[in-house]
């Protein structure tokens, strides 16, 4: 318990570090994310998934990327899973230029429910290629839910930090987001993740306004 406490105030304490940073940013840009995702699961411990997401930028005046991901997520146990997946983005450089670069992640994530309570923490290796360079990051997410046992709605609130495994100091956040939402569940196949999130970074902060819909079968 005494170390689960302690974890605790490590992230509170980084949470606190990345408002007051936002507080001071210049520069923040105000963009969008939209996404439409289908879920399908093979059995009770396999199952696949793909998505097609559309960002925008400079304050929603431009498009910023076009997304396509696929993967698999296998349920060892109740409590943890893990996942495979790979991205392609078509991205706007600006000056008409367009371009592709490409991404593979590996994750582990571990949750556990007390009551109405959902506690979450995301592992994620992440290698992204684009133009002949790479870029090697490792994504840590805390996430925290109110998931009563009936309902079909479920706020919540998520922290994720960024760290580089290239050049830099492993213990430099390279980025960080903080993230409320809620989770409604439309109908049967249906739901909805609508969210706040702000992206705090060295170069330029984002606020950003996102919406996710999900179909499952």
């Amino acid at each position: 318990m005494s170390r689960i406490l302690l974890n605790t105030r490590i992230w509170l304490l980084m949470l606190l570090f990345g408002v007051v940073s936002s507080v001071w940013a210049q520069s923040d840009d105000f963009t969008t994310w939209t996404k439409f995702k289908v879920n399908h699961k093979i059995d009770s411990r396999f199952s696949v998934s793909g998505d097609l997401e559309l960002r925008t930028k400079d304050d929603m005046s431009q498009l910023d990327r076009w997304g396509l991901t696929v993967g698999g997520v296998y349920h060892a146990y109740s409590f943890l899973n893990f996942g495979v997946g790979y991205e392609t983005h078509l991205r706007d450089l600006g000056d008409s230029d367009w371009n592709f670069r490409h991404r593979y992640h590996v994750s582990a994530v571990a949750s556990f429910r007390y009551q109405w309570l959902k506690v979450s923490l995301r592992e994620r290796f992440q290698q992204t290629f684009d133009r002949g360079d790479s870029e090697t990051r490792l994504r840590s997410r805390l996430k925290m839910a109110y998931a009563p046992a009936k309902g079909i709605v479920s706020p919540y609130f998520s922290i994720e930090i960024y760290q580089s495994l290239d050049d830099a100091s492993f213990w430099r956040a390279d980025r960080m987001r903080y993230r409320p939402g809620v989770e409604i569940d439309l109908a049967k196949r249906w739901s909805l993740d609508a969210f706040y999130c702000y992206q705090y970074a060295s170069s330029k902060g984002r606020h950003i306004a996102g919406i996710e819909v999900v179909y499952s079968f």
